[in-house]
């Protein structure tokens, strides 16, 4: 498939386009607004920001793994039970395996850690009545979890800079451009930018995708 029939299949199948490119293209945080909660109050800097990472790389895959093989046959009632059942489940194996990992550190973002086991990034999926393959479950699930990476440094990153000057305690600036990015209202607000200018791209990328099959016309 060359590269005119590559730009032609992306926009006559936007949707699933979109659904594939959890990175960029339907970024769980940027774009669905998943985990906005933990995000803005905790990941304040890189070393929280991972700390979030590692949570959500432990929890979410095997939640979602897990509950589309014992909720095959559940209607939506049931699954809304099972989901945070699961979740809760894991998390406690994965809070252990980061004590185990991280020591005391893995405390230091207090309740918003906890606050994952029932954040839509990891229960959201209980709401879809058509059965999900093991397949499925494992690709989306990586696939939704590297998408929070991606935002969960990049905000990380952004907050400490404003706030401190720093990026994961490297000394890149000596003025503190926004010391409130290292509050909760500030995390919401740099998460409301960078999300219109996230979306901006993406209409900017898919008006390119027109011109450029209108040109081969």
């Amino acid at each position: 498939m060359d590269k005119k029939e590559i730009i032609r299949d992306e926009l006559l199948n936007w949707d699933n386009t979109v659904r594939k490119r959890k990175v960029t293209l339907s970024n769980p945080v940027f774009i669905k607004g998943l985990a906005l909660a933990p995000m803005a109050v905790a990941a304040t800097n890189l070393e929280n920001s991972i700390i979030l990472c590692i949570a959500v790389a432990l929890m979410l895959t095997p939640t979602r793994i897990i509950t589309s093989l014992i909720t095959r046959k559940m209607s939506v009632p049931l699954k809304t039970f099972y989901y945070p059942l699961v979740s809760a489940i894991v998390f406690g194996v994965t809070y252990y395996l980061m004590y185990r990992i991280l020591g005391t550190t893995a405390f230091s973002l207090g309740v918003y850690l906890p606050v994952l086991v029932v954040d839509p990034l990891i229960v959201k999926n209980f709401e879809k009545t058509r059965k999900e393959s093991f397949t499925y479950s494992v690709i989306n699930g990586l696939r939704n979890t590297l998408g929070f990476v991606v935002a969960c440094l990049l905000l990380g990153s952004i907050r400490e800079l404003l706030a401190l000057g720093t990026v994961g305690g490297i000394k890149l600036m000596k003025v503190s451009l926004l010391p409130m990015a290292q509050h909760s209202f500030g995390g919401f607000l740099i998460i409301g930018i960078i999300s219109a200018v996230w979306k901006m791209c993406i209409n900017l990328y898919h008006d390119k995708l027109e011109r450029e099959v209108a040109a081969h016309e």
